[in-house]
């Protein structure tokens, strides 16, 4: 039992969905968010009907808007709730050669994945250092590791998200801060990830792939005993030793096979 609320990104499916389920079993006060038209409410609901007196808040964002970060963070104090554990789940990506993919949706996966995860991560960890009580769950990857041609944007947000959260991590333990920060580094997942990238056709996107359900449950247990990185499969474990035996030009033409269309 306890008395803590999470805040969690993404929250209305995939990995989020998922994790949000974990934190319901330990009776956590769920504070979900997502862009607004996603099934934000079913989740809740669904959510509500499988763990009898769960609380829930929800509060849609826009996170690939300038302003949609500051808003949730303004939302949640106008509602007086402290969060003591921040989910940034929320992410997209895009497939396809560099010079043929849409700009304008290659800058949103900037602003999701990066300017609101950072956003994000400054306005609360203000708050849990002061308290020095919080915990953050970053959504990583396996392509952190990785250089990923067809998917260069993409990858290149989770670059950031390892580096930046590895930076803070490092600060935290130089403030001598109770505070930790965990990177969940999940292998490809059976989520909308594909659809929404162009990508179901891909060599990966036709692979088996991890469930949603045993990556959330490796990160929620790696974030609540402070690991400062998950790698919740064997697949991912693989991914991340290859990164460290290989040079790039190889990984990048291994990541490059899985990227093309299973038909060639």
């Amino acid at each position: 039992m306890t008395n803590q609320t999470v805040l969690i990104t993404g929250a209305s499916s995939g990995i989020g969905f998922e994790l949000a389920r974990c934190f319901a079993r330990d009776n956590y006060r769920l504070v979900l968010s997502a862009r607004p038209g996603a099934d934000l409410q079913e989740a809740a609901q669904k959510l509500q009907q499988e763990f009898s007196g769960l609380q829930t808040v929800v509060i849609p964002a826009d996170l690939s808007t300038h302003e949609g970060p500051v808003q949730l963070f303004e939302e949640t104090q106008r509602q007086g709730l402290q969060i003591d554990i921040l989910v940034n789940d929320a992410g997209f990506g895009e497939a396809g050669l560099f010079v043929e993919t849409d700009l304008q949706k290659e800058m949103g996966i900037v602003h999701v994945n990066v300017l609101a995860l950072m956003t994000l991560t400054k306005l609360f960890l203000r708050e849990m250092v002061t308290r020095n009580a919080g915990k953050i769950l970053q959504l990583g990857s396996v392509v952190s590791f990785l250089p990923n041609p067809r998917q260069a944007v993409y990858a290149a947000t989770k670059a950031f998200v390892l580096s930046f959260s590895e930076a803070l991590q490092h600060e935290l333990k130089e403030m001598k801060s109770d505070v930790t920060m965990t990177i969940l580094c999940p292998p490809a997942t059976e989520t909308d990830f594909f659809r929404v990238a162009n990508a179901e056709d891909t060599k990966v996107g036709q692979s088996s792939k991890a469930t949603p359900q045993e990556v959330a449950e490796g990160g929620y247990k790696g974030l609540l005993s402070g690991e400062a990185r998950v790698l919740p499969t064997l697949g991912a474990k693989l991914n991340f030793a290859s990164s460290a035996l290989f040079p790039d030009s190889m990984l990048a033409t291994m990541m490059n096979t899985q990227m093309q269309p299973e038909s060639k």
